[in-house]
């Protein structure tokens, strides 16, 4: 900001800011300043300084309780107005030991009952802030779109939009196999678990008390000499004292520790929301790399949109969807229609002294440069 605009005193921390950008509300808390002769640079957060700066501290439900119920408890001054609750039907007995603000506590809460929250903010006609709603979504994933919203309508190309695309691969940190402990020594002794591919292949067991992934195993084994034995080990203690529950959690853990790390960079602005997920395609790759992913966050500019960013994370790779088949049919009718140069060729000119010599004449057929006269 200006700092010689007359309007330049009013920035200071402890005011407000309120603004609609694109029929969306936003209302910030200036938190602190830094200004110099010219020039006034201000930070400012959404939400109130209640959630940022007040304390929750531990808590133990005495029963299972509903998202709402948790609420109340850690919103006891109700600055929150809860608006769509996609996990009313849960029920969950859980404890909060240590203490924290209320807005991570929040968000603790929300992954209690997997589940994603949103802060709407909603104002009045004079730009006082009227109340902030609460939206919860069942999280993210193949069936559910948590907060934002897939965007079947619009693909991002290289070129419009998209600068680049990295990929990086690592499998330094790689483990086939976990042994999961729970309180008090607790371990999954005892359970007989097998989880399934989609062909019907083993692909996670219990072994005593380690879950195994034996696929893993086969693509990347600790050694050459003995395969039958070659995992990977990983150890990891859960707070938990249900064995089904350490169950769920360490296989929830090798099956992310059993696959390569794979990341992406993708460079671009994209005028889309937190949330949202969009898929990509770049045909610099070969093959043509097509990807989904879901914005993180946006970096936005009103004064200068050069500086604009999206961050994506959520990286999928995808197939093309264009079957083999039609690609198939694609390639018969460009053959059909194909069109061929030919040339004849002679081995010794066409013109002879006094009419008399022999030349061989032979006919030529070119596809892109490639002669094709012997297919």
């Amino acid at each position: 900001v200006n700092a010689k605009h007359p309007d330049a005193q009013h920035i200071k921390a402890g005011n407000k800011v309120a603004f609609t950008y694109k029929g969306k509300s936003y209302y910030l808390n200036i938190v602190n300043t830094d200004k110099t002769e010219q020039t006034i640079t201000a930070t400012a957060w959404s939400l109130s300084f209640e959630l940022i700066n007040e304390d929750a501290g531990e808590y133990k439900a005495g029963k299972a309780m509903s998202f709402e119920e948790y609420l109340t408890v850690f919103d006891a001054e109700r600055t929150l107005k809860l608006g769509l609750n996609e996990v009313s039907d849960k029920r969950i007995t859980n404890e909060w030991t240590g203490t924290t603000s209320v807005l991570k506590r929040l968000f603790s809460l929300a992954n209690v009952f997997s589940a994603e929250i949103e802060f709407e903010t909603v104002l009045n006609r004079d730009y006082s802030l009227k109340e902030i709603v609460l939206n919860v979504y069942r999280k993210h994933s193949d069936t559910d779109s948590g907060v934002g919203e897939y965007r079947n309508d619009i693909v991002l190309r290289y070129g419009k939009g998209i600068t680049g695309i990295r990929k990086t691969t690592d499998a330094e940190k790689l483990y086939t196999c976990i042994q999961p402990t729970g309180k008090d020594g607790l371990t999954i002794n005892g359970l007989d678990k097998k989880e399934y591919d989609e062909n019907g292949n083993i692909e996670y067991f219990t072994d005593g008390a380690i879950i195994r992934a034996p696929q893993a195993r086969d693509r990347f084994p600790s050694n050459i000499v003995n395969k039958a034995d070659a995992y990977i080990l990983m150890r990891k203690e859960y707070d938990t004292d249900s064995k089904d529950k350490l169950y769920s959690m360490a296989l929830s853990d090798l099956k992310t520790a059993s696959e390569p790390v794979v990341t992406y960079e993708v460079d671009g602005y994209f005028d889309t929301n937190i949330g949202d997920t969009v898929r990509m395609q770049d045909q610099e790759w070969t093959p043509v790399l097509y990807l989904q992913a879901r914005v993180s966050e946006q970096i936005r500019s009103l004064t200068n949109p050069k500086t604009a960013k999206t961050v994506f994370t959520n990286y999928k790779e995808l197939t093309s969807e264009i079957s083999d088949s039609l690609l198939q049919r694609m390639q018969d009718l460009i053959n059909k229609n194909k069109v061929y140069t030919c040339s004849i060729s002679t081995n010794n000119g066409i013109i002879f002294k006094n009419g008399i010599g022999s030349t061989t004449l032979t006919a030529c057929a070119y596809d892109n440069g490639v002669d094709v006269a012997d297919k």
